[in-house]
């Protein structure tokens, strides 16, 4: 627009000039060459003005200025850029040495210098480690979750060894999901790129720094990681050696007290020297100065020396001879106490001989025997049970006497403690017309003591105040003491003489020792008593006058220190004679029930459940239908209660802390006065074919509900209330039919016949059947045919089924059969018997309703055990009057007895029947004290063989000790028995184990 010979193209220096201001290098020449280019474009749009050619060069210089000038700005800007980058370098320098600065520890200096370095190269997170033998520790973290990240490193792990090995700083661009987090209270991410730079020492890297960044590190970055990496090196080791010398100096500072404590001690200990060396000194002149005097004395005191000498040798041949007698003393107790211990474990093995066979005698299974013979038979085994529980008593005395007497502590609470023992004894009071209470203080807590022990005292205070007492009344009080507590039995009778009261105490005496005594017993019980009072770190106490009772006291601590039996005696006053302990039924802990307030005409539930909980459910169902209800917790508890109390149902678990459920269930359908009672069973475990052929009426499963237990016992209820049992014969021939009618027909039980299938069906769907008795062979169908078709009709009754058949069947029809019928009797010489047998079970018949012929056929199959019959039993004993004694336990039931005299004629017995050079054995009783082999180690043995791992195996045992049922189920055994046997229980856990 302007003519040419107007400068107007110098107005282009404007945006040159502006372009080197800008941060790109390239923009001063990018300008300088628009610009030529803009003047190159305005010359060829006007020529007029001046000469064209003066103006061309004119525009031609000015480009080569241009030009130039946009390559001064370009150096321009990258010196001004390399100046800032200097200056940046240096200011992060100048704060990373402020950040080092002072006395820091290693983390403290690591900290600070992430933090620094991170917040000028905009890190997002970084982690510091150093040098720690092998590898690198982590120091700090700045901006990321320290529990994500490494404790430690290895050299030659990961690229941290990498750029300690290397030894240069490294790159790397990461995946998201490889990234090093950070994190803050409201926002979470990862870094896209990591840096990692070595920290050196001089030559040795002595730690590592590590950055994430959002981006790539600028070039300043990695050139202020060159220039201060051996600063921060150093600084490093410089912290980690002030670290060290402060542990050095701590070190020192406690050695210098030590050392001055030594000082001071060594000072005064030269004072008391300098002391004594005066004294010394003092004494050296009175020494001196009597040194005259003595030398007069000299000739004196040489003879009286020589008559001290002959004295010395005397008393120390005489303390010479008090030390052996003293050892032979604790030598012969020693001996004692092992005696009676043995002797009463030897006892065990005759006794076991004598209680056995005078229960079979007592049992008179042969009807062979007069009334006043069976009653011989009977004292014969109280006494041996009598004999029993002295040589228990003895046991207990040397247990204590030799100091092998456990003592453990338990939380004992007053209220509970008196109120299981008042029901203990109840009974026992009720019967001698006296009264039995209990009164606890309120202000007494519960207390720390053994409770067994405890127990054990009470007990035999309890009945020696109810044997002593002919009226009036017992009471146990609980009350605090001076520093503890006390527990007394007072009673309103006999009383002791004062001068008795020295005396009783001692072991084997006895209130009345005399011929015509009134009151048995062997004085052992309160001798006892007093050795487990010291025990329990308490003492014993007596006030009583002739015929006016007697309180026995017993002081406990309120928090006693279990000590060891003292060997001296001390003579405490206190009359004893063992009583028969009477029926112990512990309750469960919070669980209340109706045992003492069950009367006349009431209907009694016995409950039999280890879980607290579970038995107060059943508890409350019992109420609810009107029930007097008895809890126990464990199996023997179980059978003594039925026998007791003839409950009209029970509710019974399998698992019992001493023995199966299923064993208890066994012993009370063996017996005649308790096998009528209906029994349901309630478990965890699924035992119900083994439960419901045992007799049980039903079977549960656990957990259970609350409703299907109320219909549980309302069943039981039904079954009660109904008076008439019908039991439907399935028998096609009429001559059977009829002596099976007349068999089984009674004043409870009406029998209903049917020849053929369709008419038994028909019977089952229109009437009420308790029992089935069915023959196999039938016009219209077999009896496997019955028995799916009533399985698998909705409406017809199951109830059980007695299969009763001439047919031999195989085992594969036995097993079928299982599945539906209670019992299988093959028909034979004991087969009515049998029958009877099993619908008197089945139907819950009281035996002492049922005719005298039945009774009679009853008994006679009750002799002849089923499951028993037929079964071999191998008996592993070495006294021969065990053997005879086992043999005539289980051959009147039909079982056949095999002898082996020790565990390797047991393995040899065992052998010969994997050979098949004898028949094979169903159940092995082992004895656990033999010779050559023991019972544990033959057990051991037999177990390691595979066709005897199921063999089951039952240990029997004369010592009876406390580990001796975990060392027995521990070798292999399936259950435990001491002696002396209890018949009932072993022949019930014989049947419990016996192979089906």
């Amino acid at each position: 627009m302007v003519p040419l010979g107007t400068a107007v193209w110098l107005i282009y220096i404007l945006p040159l000039s502006l372009a080197v201001f800008a941060r790109w290098p390239a923009l001063p020449v990018a300008t300088a060459v628009l610009v030529c280019v803009a003047m190159a474009l305005a010359f060829q749009k006007d020529n007029t003005g001046i000469d064209p050619t003066v103006a061309a060069v004119n525009r031609g210089l000015a480009g080569i200025v241009y030009l130039c000038l946009g390559f001064l700005g370009r150096r321009l800007i990258v010196t001004r850029g390399k100046l800032l980058d200097t200056d940046w370098i240096t200011g992060t320098q100048v704060a990373v040495s402020r950040a080092v600065q002072g006395d820091l520890t290693a983390e403290k200096l690591a900290r600070q210098v992430l933090q620094v370095l991170a917040d000028r190269i905009g890190a997002r997170a970084a982690v510091a480690y150093a040098r720690n033998g092998h590898g690198h520790l982590r120091l700090a973290q700045w901006g990321t979750d320290g529990d994500a990240l490494a404790e430690r490193v290895a050299d030659d792990e990961g690229h941290l060894g990498r750029a300690v090995t290397e030894g240069r700083i490294l790159q790397m661009s990461l995946a998201p999901d490889q990234a090093l987090g950070w994190a803050t209270g409201l926002a979470r991410g990862r870094t896209a790129h990591a840096l990692i730079v070595p920290m050196r020492d001089g030559q040795l890297i002595n730690g590592v720094l590590e950055f994430g960044l959002d981006a790539a590190p600028p070039p300043r970055v990695i050139d202020l990681f060159e220039r201060i990496g051996d600063k921060l090196g150093i600084a490093l080791r410089s912290a980690q050696y002030r670290q060290q010398l402060q542990e050095l100096l701590e070190e020192t500072r406690r050695q210098a007290e030590e050392l001055r404590a030594h000082t001071e001690e060594l000072a005064a200990s030269n004072e008391e020297l300098e002391e004594q060396t005066r004294a010394l000194q003092d004494s050296q002149r009175r020494l001196e100065a009597q040194q005259s005097e003595l030398e007069e004395q000299n000739a004196q005191l040489e003879s009286q020396t020589q008559e001290l000498e002959e004295q010395r040798d005397a008393l120390a041949r005489s303390r010479r001879m008090l030390e052996d007698q003293a050892q032979e003393l604790a030598q012969e107790s020693r001996y004692k106490s092992e005696f009676v211990a043995n002797m009463s474990h030897e006892l065990r093995t005759p006794l076991n001989a004598l209680l056995i066979m005078s229960r079979l005698l007592s049992d008179n299974r042969g009807r062979n025997l007069s009334e006043e013979q069976v009653r011989w038979a009977e004292t014969i085994e109280a006494s041996g049970k009598d004999l029993l529980a002295l040589i228990n008593d003895i046991l207990d005395l040397s247990k204590i006497e030799s100091g092998k007497m456990d003592v453990s502590r338990d939380t004992v609470e007053p209220q509970a403690l008196a109120d299981k023992l008042v029901r203990a004894f109840e009974a026992q009071a009720r019967d001698k017309g006296l009264t039995l209470s209990a009164q606890v203080d309120p202000k007494v807590a519960a207390f720390s003591s053994d409770r067994q022990r405890l127990e054990q005292v009470l007990r035999n205070f309890i009945s020696n105040a109810l044997k002593f007492t002919e009226r009036g009344q017992v009471v146990l009080h609980i009350s605090p003491a001076a520093q503890g507590i006390a527990l007394s039995v007072q009673d309103s009778g006999i009383g002791i003489d004062a001068s008795q009261q020295e005396t009783v105490f001692e072991a084997f005496r006895q209130a009345d020792g005399t011929i015509s005594r009134r009151f048995g017993g062997t004085g052992l019980g309160l001798s006892i008593c007093r050795e487990l009072a010291d025990l329990l770190g308490g003492r014993i106490t007596l006030t009583s006058a002739p015929g006016k009772g007697s309180t026995f006291t017993l002081i406990l601590p309120a928090a006693p220190a279990l000590q060891s039996p003292a060997p001296a005696r001390r003579s405490l006053p206190a009359p004893t004679m063992p009583e028969p302990a009477p029926m112990m039924l512990d309750a469960l802990p919070g669980v209340e029930d109706d045992r003492a307030d069950i009367g006349a005409g009431d209907r009694v539930m016995l409950v039999v459940e280890d879980d607290p909980a579970f038995a107060r459910i059943l508890y409350g169902l019992a109420q609810e239908l009107g029930f007097r209800c008895v809890c126990v917790g464990r199996a023997d508890d179980a059978v003594r209660a039925a026998r007791h109390f003839l409950p009209q149902a029970i509710v019974m678990d399998v698992g019992l802390p001493d023995h199966s459920g299923l064993s208890a269930l066994d012993r009370l359908k063996r017996d005649t006065t308790t096998r009528h009672i209906p029994v349901h069973m309630v478990s965890a475990d699924d035992y119900t074919k083994e439960a419901l052929a045992q007799g049980a009426i039903s079977y549960m499963m656990k957990p259970v509900r609350r409703d299907d237990l109320a219909t549980a016992i309302r069943n039981l209820e039904t079954r009660l209330e109904q008076r008439l049992r019908r039991v439907l014969i399935v028998e096609d021939d009429p001559a059977q039919m009829l002596g099976l009618k007349a068999l089984l027909t009674s004043d409870g039980v009406e029998t209903v016949g049917a020849g053929t299938a369709a008419e038994a069906l028909k019977i089952c769907r229109s009437q009420t059947v308790d029992c089935i008795v069915l023959d196999m062979t039938l016009p219209d169908a077999s009896g496997f045919e019955v028995l799916e078709q009533l399985d698998g009709d909705g409406t017809a009754s199951f109830p059980p089924v007695i299969v009763y058949t001439a047919r031999a069947l195989s085992e594969a029809e036995e097993q079928r059969l299982r599945r539906y019928s209670k019992s299988i009797i093959i028909k034979g010489a004991k087969s009515p018997e049998r029958l009877i047998n099993e619908v008197t079970l089945f139907l819950h018949q009281v035996v002492s309703d049922l005719p005298q012929k039945q009774r009679d056929m009853l008994a006679a199959s009750l002799n002849r055990d089923a499951q028993l019959e037929g079964r071999r039993i191998l008996v592993v004993e070495d006294d021969i009057r065990n053997v005879y004694a086992l043999t005539g336990v289980f051959e009147p039931h039909g079982a056949t007895v095999q002898i082996a005299r020790n565990g390797r004629e047991a393995l040899e017995a065992l052998g010969r029947i994997n050979d098949g050079a004898a028949p094979k054995i169903d159940l092995v009783l082992m004895d656990v004290m033999m010779p050559e082999m023991d019972g544990l180690t033959a057990t051991r043995e037999i177990r390691k063989i595979d066709r005897w791992k199921g063999l089951p195996i039952i240990m029997l045992t004369a010592k009876a000790m406390a580990e001796d049922q975990n060392q027995c189920l521990a070798a292999g055994a399936n259950d435990y028995l001491p002696k002396p046997l209890d018949v009932d229980k072993l022949l019930s856990l014989t049947r419990v184990w016996m192979p089906r």
